[in-house]
């Protein structure tokens, strides 16, 4: 058995080198999402996961529905959801190539090669829809290959558009600042990138301010801001989130490191009303990925990587902390803010209840590990 199995995954592989950018399959059979159950709608989760997957999972009966495969790897997995929740948007090929996959029936309905002729680009999480899903933005760190060097050229906000179909071109560009990670849509079609500093951009004329300062923040209480942030997560809460670590300083001991205090905190804009703020919400006693407010209660914060940690954002403290079986990089939550889910490192989505922050149980996905790839949690009514 175990020759016929390789002879049959050597020809599997082949079969996906020779595949093109049309190739999707669907596993299980094709057919439309359920339907919300009387009185409430239905939730669903979308992830990335290797070799060339995109999982759908249904978040109700905690088990996959459908398995579409991709033309390549899902790297890093970076998903926009069009506003319907019809349509995946996913990094993959590395960071160079966007698919965007109907879930009704996995049918590939567009994609993009980034790179063309001696130009490589590359996107890490900057991946978001206009309010109407007509456009497609996406981040872009360009690179020109000579023979004998390389040319760093201007990093950009590509503009696609989202009925073009296959093998799409951008239409337009917009100048943007570097060391853009993630990207997300506000309700009046403003676009948030998150990079040094939290930007604003006008899509129409490419306008760009700063709508929080973090790197560039002054603050005499603390020293400067340090920023890890590539899962594009939040949308739970509607909100653009990222999570920062700062020493803070003692009193009379400005600058001393020694005395300083390490502590947690996170930088956020609400989605609907375009407000930006930060806080700190509490001590840095262990290392944590992302984090994100609980959706109905804004006071509470979640994160995690090694545990599933809840901070009191009013009280700045730690209000309950667990281990987790293995780390996970991404937290979301279901859309009623009752239930956890952590994504990320392994082929498992933990669920844990948000209250008591007890496991309810693991949802395995078929295939290999979901890397850096971050979830979507969304609810079809």
């Amino acid at each position: 058995m175990r020759g016929w199995q390789s002879a049959l995954r050597v020809l599997a592989l082949a079969a996906l080198a020779a595949c093109t950018a049309s190739c999707v399959a669907a596993s299980p059979e094709k057919s439309a999402l359920p339907s919300a159950s009387a009185g409430g709608g239905h939730d669903f989760m979308v992830v990335g996961n290797r070799p060339n997957n995109l999982q759908l999972v249904d978040l109700g009966a905690r088990r996959v529905v459908r398995t579409c495969t991709l033309p390549s790897a899902p790297s890093p997995g970076t998903i926009a959801m069009s506003p319907d929740n019809s349509v995946a948007y996913i990094l993959g090929a590395s960071m160079g190539d966007v698919y965007g996959v109907a879930l009704d029936d996995c049918e590939l309905v567009f994609s993009t090669q980034q790179s063309l002729g001696n130009e490589r680009v590359r996107t890490l999480g900057g991946l978001t829809l206009s309010t109407d899903g007509k456009r497609l933005f996406v981040f872009q760190a360009p690179v020109r290959l000579f023979t004998d060097h390389y040319e760093v050229q201007d990093t950009r906000v590509a503009v696609f558009d989202t009925s073009a179909g296959l093998n799409v071109t951008a239409s337009r560009t917009l100048p943007a600042p570097r060391q853009v990670t993630i990207m997300k849509t506000g309700a009046d079609g403003t676009l948030y990138l998150g990079g040094p500093d939290i930007y604003a951009m006008n899509p129409e004329t490419g306008e760009t301010r700063v709508a929080l300062a973090s790197r560039n923040r002054k603050d005499p209480a603390f020293g400067p801001r340090d920023v890890l942030t590539v899962w594009n997560i939040g949308e739970s809460s509607g909100e653009f989130v990222r999570m920062f670590s700062a020493p803070r300083w003692k009193p009379g001991a400005e600058g001393d490191a020694d005395q300083a205090q390490l502590v947690w905190g996170f930088e956020k804009v609400d989605l609907a009303s375009g407000v930006a703020s930060d806080a700190v919400a509490g001590p840095l006693e262990v290392g944590l990925f992302t984090g994100m407010t609980r959706p109905g209660h804004p006071d509470q914060f979640y994160s995690v990587l090694t545990q599933l940690q809840r901070f009191d954002v009013p009280n700045q403290r730690i209000d309950k902390s667990v281990d987790l079986d293995h780390s996970y990089y991404a937290v979301d939550f279901g859309i009623d803010g009752d239930t956890l889910y952590l994504t990320g490192t392994f082929n498992d989505v933990a669920i844990y209840d948000a209250e008591s922050m007890t496991k309810l149980g693991n949802i395995t996905l078929p295939g290999g590990d979901m890397a850096t790839g971050g979830p979507k949690i969304f609810r079809r009514d």
